[in-house]
């Protein structure tokens, strides 16, 4: 077996296959779709993060990797985190053949000790990007060697690596805001990590009330130059700063 495979910025460029990407949240609203969207969806690329890697339901082509755990400092908390991700990773078939968008530096502790712990398999792809800002409003970068905007939430650096990489058609789906439910928990169950902030499942998002300006701004700025933010859930809150999207184009060939 090889070791793992350092894409270059021009290797990562031409891995793009169609012109719409679909990017995965984990909203609880993701429960709700069907085969046949799900179908539909994976004639198009794909990318994931965070903890979308607990799915069954699609082929990732592309996921992002940055924060995995409620403590960076605390290795009772982070060890077994990232451990369970990574065998997430290895025993799904929907990630065989992805590409692991890892954020590197000196600060990106949960990448670096993903590589270092040697957890993933020895022939993943990789391509190690870094943050140009966070916190703070800024456009999103053209080109990833400039680093990606993490802004407000880990979505933002996807969006951002979707745009660098040339999608035109950009879709977020499983972004629901309105709650706090994820995919994988029960309907009515709320995730520890909100527990201990004191919220319930059923509250707002705590990344909302930042989130959805950021993303609003970007997408007009993205629509000057032709190239379309939408949601695809018409119930998110993110409707209300962007378009929906038709469902009548997954039926489009690209």
């Amino acid at each position: 077996m090889r070791h793992h495979y350092c894409l270059t910025v021009d290797e990562l460029l031409k891995s793009r296959k169609s012109d719409t990407v679909f990017i995965f949240g984990s909203g609880y609203s993701l429960n709700e779709l069907s085969e046949t969207e799900w179908r539909e969806m994976a004639r198009h690329n794909t990318i994931g993060f965070n903890w979308f890697v607990r799915q069954n339901f699609i082929r990732v082509d592309y996921h992002l990797f940055r924060e995995v755990s409620g403590s960076d400092t605390d290795p009772a908390v982070w060890k077994p985190a990232i451990k369970e991700y990574a065998d997430l990773l290895k025993n799904s078939p929907h990630y065989e053949n992805s590409v692991m968008v890892i954020q590197g530096g000196y600060k990106a502790l949960n990448g670096n000790r993903l590589i270092s712990m040697r957890l993933l398999s020895r022939d993943t792809r990789i391509f190690r990007f870094h943050n140009n800002s966070r916190s703070i409003y800024k456009p999103p970068s053209k080109n990833i060697s400039e680093g990606l905007v993490h802004g407000t939430s880990t979505l933002i650096d996807v969006v951002n690596l979707a745009y660098s990489l040339g999608w035109k058609n950009i879709v977020l789906v499983g972004v629901d805001l309105y709650d706090r439910r994820y995919f994988w928990l029960g309907k009515e169950e709320t995730r520890n990590c909100d527990k201990t902030r004191q919220a319930s499942h059923k509250q707002t998002h705590n990344t909302a009330n930042r989130l959805i300006p950021f993303l609003g701004q970007w997408r007009e700025l993205m629509e000057r130059e032709g190239i379309q933010l939408s949601v695809y859930n018409p119930k998110s809150l993110l409707a209300d700063v962007m378009p929906v999207y038709s469902k009548n184009s997954l039926n489009k060939t690209e």
